[in-house]
């Protein structure tokens, strides 16, 4: 771990002018809850000094597992002000199924033990759309998670990634994946449940009380410039992306000897363009028609986009509002069909 957090630092240091200095921290992916509180204190502190800057968003992804008052207490004195709890569910048999560690009473208890130290932004991560979950069982999910008052909540739908034991069960038929209108049924309870308890629907997947939207997450919907260090982290400067090998000992390799650990991704015009229509018609406000004539003169491009985008209002499926083209909550369930039939191939 040491090892890690060093090169973490150094590639702070060899990358400093990648972004202006930046306002948000987020410390994500892997498991960072097994870090002492101390050490994320350290790179915390060493961000805000390499950049002169102050974090008014500091995050840190938590599994239930690890949390502790003592923990908590110990991340609010070294500058973490956002807490993000990996949930998933507060039904057992389902944590089993997804091979999580933690039990719902562990769930309840972490966030218990946060609230009970001070945190006063936390956010719940929860699950829905997989093998076996009634929608009984997913109305008691989500009266749970609002009974815990969190301030924030991400829903996802599950995703069955190729490798994973769940993976090889759908493939050889033992699992059968959730029918879509089910899933829709889920997601449809989600938001309503959500919205009667003065939740904003922000983006496809986050929900937030009022001024407890993720000011970081928000900034990839909107194509602002990122720094993200550490091994299969993923950077953009606005002009490319960049991409950090996967393992951690090539990272280590990478940082200690000076050998390649950064893979460029140049972004085309036809690229640009997919991941603006992408990104914005993911979030509530929508896509900006002011700023897409300014982000975008190619005169092919245009031409599909208008034509596209009069085909889907036409059929209803995007709505043009003060300037803004967005898809409705209803129809958020079926974003990426939508977003489909605008995008170039």
């Amino acid at each position: 771990m040491g090892d890690l957090l060093r090169a973490l630092k150094e590639e702070m240091v060899t990358r400093r002018d990648y972004i202006t200095p930046p306002d948000t921290l987020y410390v994500g992916g892997g498991t960072p809850s097994l870090v002492p509180a101390k050490e994320l204190g350290g790179l915390i502190e060493f961000a805000k000094e390499l950049w002169k800057t102050d974090f008014v968003e500091v995050t840190v992804e938590l599994n239930p597992e690890d949390v502790t008052t003592d923990y908590g207490k110990e991340l609010i004195d070294v500058g973490v002000n956002r807490a993000s709890v990996g949930i998933q569910s507060f039904c057992d048999n389902h944590l089993q199924f997804m091979n999580r560690r933690h039990s719902a009473l562990q769930a309840i208890h972490a966030v218990e033990a946060l609230q009970s130290v001070g945190f006063q932004n936390i956010s719940l991560d929860l699950m829905f759309g997989f093998p076996g979950l009634l929608e009984t069982e997913w109305r008691r999910n989500i009266q749970q998670a609002l009974a815990l008052h969190p301030k924030h909540i991400s829903a996802y739908q599950l995703g069955i990634e190729p490798g994973t034991p769940i993976y090889k069960e759908v493939n050889k038929g033992t699992i059968e994946m959730v029918e879509e209108d089910v899933a829709a049924g889920h997601y449809t309870l989600l938001q309503e449940m959500l919205a009667t308890a003065d939740f904003e629907q922000y983006e496809i997947s986050n929900f937030a009380q009022k001024g407890y939207r993720s000011r970081h997450n928000s900034k990839y919907w909107l194509g602002v410039p990122y720094l993200g260090v550490g091994p299969a982290a993923h950077s953009y400067n606005g002009v490319a992306r960049h991409a950090n090998v996967k393992s951690v000992q090539r990272y280590l390799d990478g940082i200690n000897f000076g050998l390649p650990y950064i893979k460029k991704e140049s972004i085309t015009t036809k690229k640009r363009y997919n991941e603006f229509v992408m990104t914005r018609l993911r979030t509530a406000e929508g896509l900006c028609q002011k700023t897409f004539d300014e982000e975008f003169t190619d005169k092919k491009i245009r031409l599909y986009y208008e034509q596209s985008l009069h085909d889907l209002l036409q059929k209803g499926l995007l709505v043009m509002e003060a300037g803004y083209v967005k898809i409705l909550p209803q129809k958020w369930f079926i974003v990426d069909g939508i977003i489909r039939e605008l995008v170039v191939s």
